[in-house]
């Protein structure tokens, strides 16, 4: 094929292909890869003739061989298992890509392929046709591993790969003088530094060994830099030779063992400190001696020597050093000037620690170098009763008296007392009683120092606290570093938090809500100083705030974050009261530092914190939370918070089931029963916390031969109660175990005895059923058992009868649910029977019990005989009652009830020999008696019975009564009721006469009364005549006046006063109300405004009216009628009401009412033009001025006497006005005018009086008066020119003028200029002195300005 040189092989055909002959096609594919792949490419390290002589396989094998000779490679399966080959020969294609391959473990092959075949796919663009897990099998394809590997030859190293040296010891080096053959000393660190860069991977190790053979391991620190440096430390105890072997991936480095000789130890300047007022950094001035000590313990031998630099370079003469003793010197020196001086301090040829330092010299007196600062200077957050604090530092400020005095809001000076002095710091305090601005003056040599005065404002006492704050950021912090403090609520109401930082720099606020009524607060200062932290609830500073933190520079000495802080103690929960809560704090990596633990409980509560020093910078800490509420904890380190702090510990109330109570019936010795449901409470209100489990059991033989369990319910009340809920099943010993948070209380186990269930004595039994009379037979009957107080048994009942056979049938016995039982039956056997009832199989008291039956009832055989139904009052009366073949019982019952409802005495005897009874009884009123017949408590069919009795006829007896008789409304029942009782029996006559006939209706009430009603159709006089037996009734016959019925649709209201109206002109309305009836008519007529018109209302006594009204004001007005309280058809009604004269032509006009020029307490005037209406003037026309604010405004009305009218008013206020006219009442056209006014003057309205203007005097005052009043607001401005120059006073006089006066030194003429508001006001302004004028000097100008309100 071409230039190829391809051999020709017998290839599949294209029908094999479209088949899917998987076994030609893999061949075809192998055959392609195994040419272009790996027998036709040039690869690099391998000449044309030994390819060209090479199988595949062994081409691609033999450069292999070739790239990692040092392994084993003869095949490419059981070769690769291990994953450490592909590692070489990925390093070997790319020298650094795995130089760790050789230490790569032989266990985990997957690990070694994953990581070579991921770096060459990476890196060398070798992709990874097969799995890791695959190329490390055994029976891996070679073929597979052959057509990766053949990938390798023609890889290429991609740019910026992660390329590392090979481990090669020996390229580390090691320097410094820990390895230097002299120089180190005994008992002093040994230090050096081990440079691994190009010694590849791999642990350093540094050993020491003393001349005694000791060997000890050096402390090696990594430096985390890009040459992979460690910092390696020893010290040596002992003189003499030491060798020192550093190993790097366990082989000596070059050069290693290094031999070290180890000398007698000299003076040690690191061990040497300072202190002193001379080596502050402020605070010493010029001319006066200052000092420091050194303190050399420790430290060897060596020579102490001190310089002291000036400004200029230049040593103090004056420095001396004094040995205190006990290795104690002082240095004392005085320096001559201010400025930056420079002391250095060498020990043993070195210098100590902290030297040179620069020293700050003050002036021998610089105010400005004072420095007041605390919380009683702050402008505000301190209130009264407080003490007020601050401090005065003096330290740079040279010699000089300090002074602090401080006034109060009423200007007295306030008690100040200095509280102490330290080393040039002054503190004062003071303690406010008054609220207000207090003024604190601080001075230095009697010179102010910097802020001062400064201007304090004292609050009120404060009230209730919503929230409290607390916290290291209050006191205290780093620069650099977060300040944190903590806010909680006090109460529910929280309000709104606010919060700002006050101090040398700005510092960055955050604010973290816990959601549990407290918050976490981190500012970070970025200056040191002193900062006031305002804490403010709903804009208001809280009590102590601000506080006064001090805020430290930063120091590499302490990293609070190397800090760590754990144990039970500071976890969220775990912690019980009562109980150690203990954690640790490890400081041993955070350097040197006060470590500080804040804490409070949830109450505001400090919480004592013990704690206590380990070795190794390790502290125990312990407290006892004494209530179960949340704790935190803020621990501090060096002034900031450690990381996780503040801890909040939400402390639990335990466990103590020592405390649980138990009580109850179900828990009692004795008194239960078997079956009967029990009860008893668990009580773990004061046990804490914990779970409450319980089991009940009965003892062998009581329910079965085994101890059995006892079902039992549990419930949860609200109150860390349970009630447990249980029925013992039969009499015996049961045993109670109560257990709480898994133990079993104190009282536990309680043994209960279970007597038996039932007590047959205390049953009871009653009822119908159970009767020696009284039953039927075939009648169903019943009676009841109480088994209250008797326990639980089964019931059981027995019937028995001397006659054989069934004695009952529908025998049924019902359980109640309230301690009773229902018993039925139903007897089938005439005769005596026994009904035996026993109760757990033992019989009831007075069981068995004795029943007669009777036979069945039959009520229609009972007849009565003789009973009258008409009888006359006072007459015995008697009736027979037969009874025969009724059966039953045989009780008879005869009741008879008045005409009143009331008892009739009745006696009922029985006749001898025959089955009835008479009956008897006397009737003593009128009326219907009502007897009733019942037999064995049935009513007999018929009963009861009626019996009216009555009287002679009487109609003197006759009474009549009711509304009808006296009157009523057409179209509706004129209603009335006769009473006939007492009068006997006649016959009743009614009769109506009047303007019509009317219908009457006439119902008998069966109580000796009769309902009666006539319906008139027309008003009038009625007689309503009533007879009884022919003869009238007293008071017939009766008149009724008759009314038309109240219908206020009825009512026809007329007249012009609904159509038009005219102010001061009645309006008239007839209203007709004789066929609406009876009713009281009101009117009302109201303007849309609320004017109300005057109202009249005649009655015409004929149901008409007669209304007339008189509008007061013109407008729309609304006429209300109402008659009988309701409102009249097609009222309310809307009536327009003309003026009463016409003012359309009536002109109004000018700039108080255009709004032209109208200035504020500028007189302004306007023209009203009424001559079409009246010639002569006269008192018509108002004026009413409203300002923006509402008041009225002051207004001149002047009449002209011929119809027009000058109104002037001054406006006091900025803005729209509003000027209403009107003309008799009646507002003008276009009325109410609006009218703005603004500022401005008018100077033509300004005027000048008084004989300084006129003729003046020198040297004398001159005087004369400005009236500004009217013109408005504006500058005033007075200027004298003349032959010299004029002293000018002038005095505003509050009344809209002023009083001015000029003194000139020279005769001449002087112009007085005057102006108010920029101009001129009218006037002449020149005036002669009446002296000799003599030489004419220049003109002279002197000027006054006032600002000056009109008026």
């Amino acid at each position: 094929m071409g230039n190829n040189q391809m051999s020709i092989f017998c290839l599949p055909d294209s029908k094999a292909i479209v088949d899917g002959n998987l076994k030609l096609i893999l061949g075809l594919i192998w055959t392609l890869i195994l040419h272009y792949s790996i027998s036709m490419p040039v690869w690099e390290d391998e000449g044309d003739d030994d390819a060209k002589k090479q199988t595949p396989k062994q081409r691609l094998l033999g450069w292999i061989q070739n790239k990692i000779p040092y392994l084993p490679i003869t095949n490419f399966n059981q070769n690769w298992q291990d994953g450490k080959a592909l590692g070489a020969l990925v390093d070997s294609c790319a020298p650094g890509l795995c130089p760790d391959w050789e230490t790569w473990d032989p266990s985990k092959p997957v690990d070694n392929a994953r990581e070579a075949m991921q770096q060459a796919d990476d890196w060398l663009g070798v992709p990874q046709v097969i799995t890791p897990e695959e190329i490390i099998h055994p029976d891996v394809d070679e073929h597979s591993v052959m057509t990766y590997l053949s990938q390798f030859p023609k890889a290429k190293l991609k740019p910026g790969a992660p390329l590392k040296p090979k481990l090669n010891p020996k390229k580390a080096r090691a320097y410094g003088r820990g390895i230097e053959p002299h120089g180190n000393m005994v008992k002093q660190p040994a230090i050096f530094t081990v440079d691994t860069i190009s010694a590849g991977q791999g642990d350093l190790m540094v050993f020491v060994e003393d001349p005694e053979g000791n060997r000890e391991e050096a402390k090696i620190m990594p430096s985390s830099d890009k040459n992979k440096t460690y910092s390696v430390q020893y010290v040596p105890k002992v003189t003499g030779p030491h060798k020192v072997s550093v190993l790097f991936a366990g082989q000596h480095i070059s050069k290693s063992p290094f031999e070290v000789n180890v000398d007698k130890a000299q003076g040690d300047a690191s061990k040497v400190t300072a202190k002193g007022p001379g080596l502050e950094a402020t605070g010493n001035i010029a001319n006066k001696p200052t000092y420091f000590d050194l303190y050399t313990a420790g430290a060897g031998v060596g020579d102490v020597i001190v310089e002291v630099e000036d400004p200029q370079g230049r040593c103090l003469a004056e420095v001396a050093v004094e040995d205190k003793g006990n290795q104690v010197y002082r240095c004392v020196y005085k320096p001559v000037q201010a400025g930056p001086h420079v002391v250095k301090v060498t020990f043993a040829g070195e210098a100590i620690p902290k030297t040179p330092c620069s020293v700050l010299i003050g002036e021998a007196c610089n105010p400005n170098a004072c420095r007041a600062t605390g919380r009683g200077l702050q402008p505000k957050g301190v209130r009264i009763r407080e003490t007020a604090d601050f401090k005065v530092d003096t330290r740079a400020a040279g010699s000089g008296d300090l002074g602090v005095t401080i006034k109060g809001p009423k200007g007295l000076e306030e008690l100040v007392k200095q509280k102490g002095f330290m080393d040039g710091v002054y503190a004062f305090e003071y303690y406010p009683a008054t609220p207000g601005k207090y003024v604190v003056t601080i001075t230095w040599g009697g010179h102010n120092i910097p802020k001062s005065p400064f201007e304090v404002h004292i609050g009120h006492e404060a009230g209730p606290q919503k929230v409290r704050a607390w916290g290291p950021g209050l006191h205290e912090g780093i620069v650099g570093r977060s300040a944190d403090f903590v806010v909680e609520s006090i109460g529910t109401e929280v309000g709104s938090l606010g919060f700002a930082i006050e101090g040398p720099s700005q510092a960055k606020i955050e604010c973290d809500d816990k959601n549990d009524g407290s918050c976490d607060v981190k500012y970070w200062p970025k200056e040191p100083g002193e900062y006031a932290v305002h804490i403010m609830c709903d804009d208001e500073d809280i009590k102590d705030s601000p506080y006064m933190a001090f805020i430290r520079p930063a120091s590499g000495d302490f990293n609070p974050d190397k800090v760590r802080a754990y144990g039970p103690g500071l976890e969220r929960s775990g912690c019980i009261v009562n109980n150690p809560a203990e954690f640790t704090v490890e400081t041993k990596d955070a350097g040197k530092a006060p470590l500080k633990i804040y804490a409070q409980d949830g109450e505001g509560n400090p919480i004592d914190i013990q704690m206590k020093s380990k070795p190794d910078g390790v502290f125990a800490c312990s407290y006892v939370p004494v209530k179960p509420i949340k704790h935190t904890i803020s621990i501090v380190w060096g002034g900031a918070n450690v990381p996780s702090s503040p801890f909040r510990v939400l402390i639990g109330q335990g466990s103590h089931p020592q405390k649980v109570k138990v009580f109850g019936p179900g828990v009692e010795r004795t008194g239960l029963k078997a079956s009967e449901p029990t009860h008893f409470t668990v009580d773990c209100t004061d046990a804490g916390e914990g779970d409450v489990s319980v089991g009940i059991k009965c003892d062998a033989r009581v329910v079965s031969d085994e101890e059995e369990d006892i079902d039992f319910d549990i419930i949860h009340n609200a109150n860390d109660t349970f009630t447990v809920k249980y029925a013992p099943p039969a009499a015996g010993r049961y045993t109670i175990k109560v257990l709480f948070a898994g133990e079993e209380i104190p009282a536990s186990p309680f043994r209960v005895k279970v007597d038996p269930s039932h007590d047959a004595s205390k049953v009871k039994a009653e009822g119908p059923g159970l009767s020696k009379t009284g039953v039927e037979n075939g009648k169903p009957t019943h009676f009841t058992v109480f088994t209250k107080g008797a326990g639980k048994a089964p019931l059981d009942v027995q019937f028995s009868s001397p006659v054989p056979g069934e004695v009952v049938t529908d025998v049924d016995i019902i359980d109640n649910y309230d301690y009773s039982h229902t018993v039925r039956y139903t007897p089938i056997q005439q005769g005596p029977m026994k009904v035996l009832v026993t109760y757990g199989g033992d019989p009831i008291p007075k069981s068995p019990f004795t029943v007669g039956v009777a036979a069945p009832l039959d009520l229609s055989k009972v007849k009565v005989n003789g009973l009258e139904n008409r009888v006359e009052v006072g007459k015995d009366q008697e009736f027979v009652i037969d009874t025969r073949g009724a059966g039953g019982q045989g009780k008879l019952d005869v009741n008879i009830s008045s005409p009143m409802r009331k008892a009739v005495p009745c006696l009922v005897e029985p006749v001898l020999g025959k089955e009835c009874s008479t009956a008897k009884y006397i009737p003593r009123e009128e009326g219907l008696y009502v007897v009733d017949v019942s037999y064995d408590g049935n009513p007999i069919p018929g009963s009861p019975y009626t019996v009216e009795a009555t009287l002679p006829p009487d109609p003197s007896k006759v009474r009549a009564h009711g509304p009808g008789l006296r009157g009523g409304l057409v179209g509706k029942p004129a209603q009335f009721t006769i009473d006939t009782k007492g009068a006997g029996t006649g016959g009743l006559g009614l009769t109506v006469e009047g303007p019509c006939e009317a219908k009457i209706e006439c119902s008998d009430n069966g109580d000796g009364t009769c309902s009666v009603s006539y319906l008139p159709t027309k008003p009038g006089e009625y007689f309503v005549n009533i007879l009884f037996e022919e003869v009238h009734i007293p008071g017939s016959p009766f008149k009724a006046d008759i009314e038309m019925p109240f219908d206020v649709s009825k009512v026809i209201a007329t007249g012009p006063g609904l159509e038009r109206g005219k102010v001061g002109e009645a309006g008239l309305l007839n209203v007709d109300c004789t066929e609406a009836g009876p009713g009281n008519l009101r009117v009302d007529v109201v303007s849309d405004t609320g004017s109300k018109a005057e109202i009249r209302v005649d009655d015409n006594k004929d149901g008409t009216y007669v209304v007339t009204y008189v509008p007061l004001l013109a407008g729309m007005y609304t006429i209300k009628m109402k008659y009988g309280g309701e409102q009249v058809p097609k009222f309310p009604a809307r009536v327009k009401v003309e003026p009463a004269v016409d003012t359309s032509r009536v002109k109004v006009f000018g700039p108080g009412v255009e709004g032209k020029d109208v200035f504020r307490e500028a007189t302004t005037e306007f023209t009203v033009d009424a001559r079409p209406l009246t010639k002569a003037g006269g008192d018509h026309i108002r004026t009413q001025i409203t300002s923006p604010s509402g008041s009225p405004t002051d207004c001149q009305i002047q009449d002209n006497a011929d119809g027009t009218y000058a109104v002037e008013y001054t406006p006091f206020e900025k803005g729209p006005h509003t000027v209403d006219v009107t003309y008799d009442g009646v507002p003008v056209p276009n009325s109410p005018f609006r009218v703005n006014v603004t500022e401005g003057c008018h100077p033509s309205r300004v005027k000048a009086q008084g004989p300084g203007l006129e003729e003046a005097f020198t040297n004398q005052p001159n005087a004369f008066s400005v009236v500004t009043r009217g013109a408005g607001i504006g500058g005033l401005g007075i200027t004298v020119e003349g032959p010299s120059e004029s002293k000018i006073s002038c005095k505003d006089n509050k009344d809209g003028s002023c009083s001015a006066e000029y003194v000139p030194y020279v005769p001449g003429d002087y112009d007085v200029n005057i102006t108010y508001g920029g101009e001129h006001i009218p006037g002449k302004s020149t005036c002669s002195a009446a002296f000799e004028r003599g030489k004419v000097l220049s003109p002279c100008l002197c000027c006054v300005s006032l600002l000056l309100e009109g008026c």
